[in-house]
């Protein structure tokens, strides 16, 4: 790994041939894909801790799709759509019912806003006034659980010690909290998917994820759980979708599909107006489908970081590197950041998924 200075930083976390792919294809591992273990180590028990965003939206769906995983719980944290935290909450129950899974996993509702109560922009520009694009979810038969996503959390963990991995989606408050309250929900704790940082090129912004709550990000990247990053490396240019994908997909024409592309349009719009983009970014989908299918990684680094808390335009960076200047050593790894990933297959579990129903 090339040598850096302490100031270099990680940034925002949002940074082809088409196959057919039939509505009965797998999202599983292929028998013999080589993968690049992580501390983590295969996943398959899983809390899907999100902000409903429309990007959290496929990362849902993806990961009450599959076999590879098993998703215990759903649980809600403060994120994209900011003060109007039960939108977030009546998004995540409506995709639960869209996937086909209503009554079997269960939706808890827990931090509604950052730990210290601080004020962090709302990313309703990206994802609509409701988060899910066009899409108004609608009021479905499953109600939100009674126990608060906090006490969920730690009661799975503790219920299957060494087992659970959180695929972390959204501001990390809830996680944050569960840390605080519990000193051993972090030995029970397997691991930590979470979507945020950048290794090349640093730079403003903050990872949203991480702007939505530094305390709560420093707590957790202090705690020693394993923790695997999928940051704009991986996703700016493994995840992007283009027109010719929205096409495709659109052929599909089921109630996935056509989900799926009214939530996309404003996504789209931003990203290619706003940021270069050919298309649009899928930065929670990504870190789903690393979780199920591990051979999309092509590339993982060990990193020391650490939540910049203090300065007007800093705030919420991650920092790594080498202090060279005053002679500290640098502390072990305290995560692995994916920074490649094989696009065209992320592509086809994509496809896969919007083909069926």
């Amino acid at each position: 790994m090339t040598n850096m200075t302490r100031r270099q930083v990680i940034g925002a976390a949002m940074a082809g041939s088409l196959a057919a792919i039939g509505p009965k294809v797998s999202l599983a591992s292929e028998v013999g894909d080589a993968v690049l273990e992580t501390r983590i180590g295969r996943i398959h028990r899983v809390i899907v801790d999100t902000d409903p965003g429309n990007d959290d939206a496929l990362a849902i769906l993806m990961a009450l799709d599959t076999d590879a995983l098993h998703v215990e719980a759903m649980t809600v944290c403060p994120g994209n759509m900011g003060p109007e935290y039960e939108q977030q909450v009546k998004n995540a129950l409506y995709i639960v019912d869209l996937a086909g899974r209503s009554g079997q996993v269960p939706v808890h509702a827990g931090m509604a806003r950052p730990l210290l109560n601080r004020p962090y922009p709302v990313a309703t520009f990206i994802h609509g006034k409701y988060g899910l694009g066009r899409v108004e979810a609608p009021v479905v038969r499953q109600k939100v659980a009674d126990e608060h996503a906090v006490d969920a959390m730690r009661r799975i963990v503790h219920g299957a010690p060494g087992e659970i991995t959180i695929l972390a989606l959204g501001g990390l408050t809830n996680i944050a909290m569960a840390l605080l309250r519990d000193p051993a929900f972090a030995k029970d704790l397997k691991g930590i998917q979470f979507v945020g940082g950048r290794y090349a090129m640093p730079g403003l912004p903050p990872s949203y994820n991480v702007l939505v709550d530094p305390e709560a990000a420093h707590v957790v990247f202090t705690s020693g759980v394993p923790i695997v990053l999928a940051g704009v490396d991986v996703i700016g240019r493994n995840s992007v979708l283009v027109d010719a994908d929205f096409d495709y997909i659109a052929g599909f024409n089921t109630e996935r599909s056509r989900f799926f592309m009214a939530t996309q349009d404003l996504r789209r719009t931003f990203e290619k107006t706003h940021r270069g983009t050919t298309g649009s970014t899928n930065p929670d989908p990504m870190a789903v489908a690393l979780a199920i299918r591990p051979a999309l990684a092509t590339k993982i680094t060990p990193l020391y970081v650490h939540v910049e808390l203090n300065g007007e335009l800093t705030r919420g960076l991650l920092v790594y590197g080498e202090d060279i200047y005053r002679g500290n050593p640098t502390p072990a790894p305290n995560v692995e950041m994916v920074l490649e990933a094989k696009a065209e297959d992320f592509k086809r579990m994509v496809f896969a998924l919007l083909s069926k129903g």
